[in-house]
């Protein structure tokens, strides 16, 4: 549930009006893998500050609230930071400390960690950037411009519209089941029954969305849908803007690149 509720507020987000949320959409995507594949293929600290620092003042022109977006890469580093805890144990060099057990501590191990969490931090930085900017709808449309496979468009197209229909249901749902003075927090109704319960919200969830398939398949089919279909996307062209936010992040991209390739950074 709250999943949802902060997929709907990210893409009321997405959809605020800024310079930076007119950029084409695959003007996004492109910039998004270029900087994840340059920050991925880094080894330089500096580097890694000022893409930051690029992507940070993106977050603050998008009018994106600086604090959400910060708090937001906060809570997915602890994932990576799980994976990092780990090299300084398991990556071979020269040994700082023994453990007990025979458990070493390199120094190539602590560099490779702090390298880890450096791309990682930059990385899920230009994605929130994304997903701020980006509503769910343009992506799908991009993913058509691109000339994604059909039957992958079409799915994320149909995930995309019906998605937030099945989080209204599953609320209707709750809603009765509350109305009906059922929680799952109810200690006092036996473990067996409150289980039951649960299991009669997704067996309704399941018909609903079953019934809702076929509902919109027949809708589809009587329009002429089939498997050779194609689905419609605008012409648009792409704007100045838009150009500016390609060549502003390859240009840096260079300079970093120069800079360290020369040794001067």
């Amino acid at each position: 549930m709250v999943g949802i509720a902060e997929l709907q507020q990210q893409e009321y987000l997405s959809n605020q009006e800024s310079i930076i949320h007119n950029v084409d959409t695959r003007i996004k995507l492109f910039v998004l893998v270029l900087i994840i594949v340059f920050t991925v293929t880094s080894t330089n600290y500096i580097t890694f500050l000022i893409l930051e620092l690029y992507l940070l003042s993106l977050i603050i022109i998008s009018k994106i609230s600086l604090k959400d977006a910060i708090i937001r890469v906060l809570l997915i580093l602890p994932f990576g930071f799980f994976i990092a805890i780990f090299q300084p144990f398991i990556q071979p060099g020269q040994i700082l400390y023994t453990l007990p057990l025979n458990i070493n501590i390199t120094l190539e191990g602590i560099q490779f960690a702090e390298l880890l969490m450096a791309r990682l931090t930059v990385s899920v930085t230009s994605i929130i950037l994304f997903s701020f900017i980006t509503p769910m709808r343009d992506l799908a449309e991009a993913f058509r411009q691109l000339h994604v496979p059909n039957i992958f468009a079409m799915i994320f197209t149909l995930f995309v519209r019906f998605i937030f229909l099945f989080f209204d249901e599953l609320t209707t749902i709750r809603q009765a089941q509350a109305s009906r003075c059922f929680t799952l927090s109810n200690s006092k109704a036996p473990y067996s029954w409150r289980l039951k319960q649960v299991g009669y919200l997704f067996l309704m969830m399941f018909i609903r969305s079953y019934e809702q398939g076929e509902s919109v398949y027949n809708s589809m089919a009587s329009r002429g849908y089939n498997s050779e279909s194609r689905i419609y996307y605008s012409q648009e062209k792409i704007s100045s803007i838009s150009i500016l936010y390609l060549f502003i992040p390859i240009c840096l991209i260079i300079i970093l690149f120069t800079l360290n390739y020369v040794h001067i950074i």
